[in-house]
């Protein structure tokens, strides 16, 4: 079974080690660069459009609570135009709002620890108008410097036929494994990223991504594991990549635009490559700093693992 599972999670990630190119830092004490992490999403969850906006550190700066906490860049103008119109997303605070709609909001998307001095850029009325094939503008203003981003939202392909089986090889007391089809229209390049969310706990994983460079138009069965963040979960061999009868867990399946496979395929690739290997820049889409302006059309589906 430890071989079927090695597998099943080579299965999504052996496209991470596509082309990438090496960055040497040309000055480890360099000024600060905008940080963008920004997303739109359109799915049943109502999740806002958001933005986090800091900047950078150099190299060799101290790191503590304090350092953090002023990297966020509270004071800027960020707007989002949706074809139609340009709404201005509020500044706000975690400790601002109620715990449920900052836990719902944000940190589902982002996969953020709730922080009361967490702060952000939304819609907070949803007031921009999501559908598919439709471009969102990204424009900031701070402090005479505009920084720009555009993505585009893709049409949603949904895994049809999900459902739990007993793994192959010895059997293991209460785990099962989730499975779903993937039906790939045929001619449209297409990128994937999912997510599993445990008795309402977040659970990132750090092999979601795929494309379909070799399943155009196919229609083929996937195991989709239950994410193990090395340095976060103790590893178990035998039940780490399944699931506990009787669990509860949401799974988020999402098409996402080509900037942000990009960026999320080189963030991970760079986070999985050891202590001693060459330092790797994300590919970024973000004109005038770093980071990401993502539009993701999503499938959400609550799901019970059964008890037998």
């Amino acid at each position: 079974m430890k071989r079927f599972l090695y597998l099943a999670v080579l299965l999504f990630s052996f496209n991470f080690y596509a082309c990438e190119e090496e960055f040497i830092p040309q000055d480890v004490q360099a000024k600060n660069e905008y940080v963008v992490e920004g997303h739109i999403e359109y799915s049943n969850s109502k999740i806002p459009a958001y933005v986090i906006l800091s900047k950078s550190i150099s190299y060799f700066s101290e790191l503590n609570q304090e350092t953090f906490k002023n990297l966020y860049v509270r004071d800027a103008d960020v707007y989002v135009n949706d074809g139609e119109k340009d709404v201005k997303l509020k500044y706000v605070c975690a400790k601002n709002l109620p715990f449920q709609q900052v836990f719902k909001m944000v940190s589902e998307l982002a996969g953020k620890i709730y922080d009361p001095d967490f702060c952000f850029y939304m819609d907070i009325n949803d007031e921009l108008k999501k559908e598919a094939g439709a471009k969102y503008q990204l424009r900031i203003n701070h402090e005479g410097k505009e920084i720009f981003a555009e993505a585009k939202l893709p049409e949603r392909v949904n895994i049809d036929s999900l459902h739990f089986e007993v793994p192959p090889g010895e059997p293991v007391d209460s785990f099962v494994l989730l499975w779903g089809t993937l039906n790939d229209p045929q001619g449209i390049r297409n990128y994937y990223r999912y997510f599993i969310k445990e008795n309402l706990v977040n659970n990132y994983s750090y092999n979601s991504l795929r494309d379909d460079q070799v399943l155009d138009g196919k229609s083929i069965k996937f195991p989709f594991p239950r994410p193990v963040q090395p340095g976060i979960d103790s590893v178990n061999f035998e039940t780490g990549n399944l699931y506990k009868r009787g669990d509860t867990i949401q799974f988020k399946f999402c098409s996402i635009d080509k900037g942000e496979y990009d960026f999320w395929q080189s963030f991970q690739f760079s986070k999985n490559q050891g202590l001693f290997s060459s330092y790797i820049r994300p590919k970024d889409n973000i004109e005038g700093g770093i980071g990401i302006w993502g539009a993701q059309n999503c499938q959400v589906v609550n799901l019970i693992v059964p008890t037998e």
